[in-house]
């Protein structure tokens, strides 16, 4: 029954983190089952499926509040990227000032044209009058 829940988890996960990206949401959608179907007949010890549903409940943290997601503003040469509390208290200064394309793809849209690597600009949305923090 845990792995039928974090199956659902997951994808509830993924819906949230990947709301509004069509091929992310599709593309993550059979990583998942293509993880499930690989493990669907697993047996052994019971440290062996612990581990599996473990890695279950750190792949949802981590789709939860490990990643955040950020929009290319060409004109200004800025990847906006919105802050929420739940990805406040495990960032500090020094992790958000990089961007880590999730595909290849997103790398060339990034900064593949030959031009200088765009800033990061950080709006914090937690609930208590956020404001915006700017970095290279």
């Amino acid at each position: 029954m845990r792995a039928i829940s974090g199956y659902r988890r997951l994808f509830r996960a993924r819906r949230k983190l990947f709301a509004g990206d069509v091929r992310a949401l599709a593309e993550s959608k059979i990583a998942i089952r293509v993880e499930f179907d690989k493990n669907r007949q697993v047996t052994g010890p019971p440290e062996h499926l612990e581990g599996l549903l473990s890695m279950i409940d750190d792949a949802e943290d981590m789709m939860l509040h490990g990643i955040v997601r950020g929009e290319l503003n060409k004109e200004r040469n800025v990847v906006e990227v919105k802050i929420g509390p739940e990805h406040e208290a495990r960032m500090d200064e020094g992790t958000m000032t990089h961007v880590d394309p999730i595909t290849s793809e997103t790398g060339d849209r990034i900064g593949g044209d030959g031009g200088s690597q765009p800033k990061i600009e950080i709006t914090k949305s937690s609930g208590g009058g956020g404001g915006s923090t700017s970095s290279q």
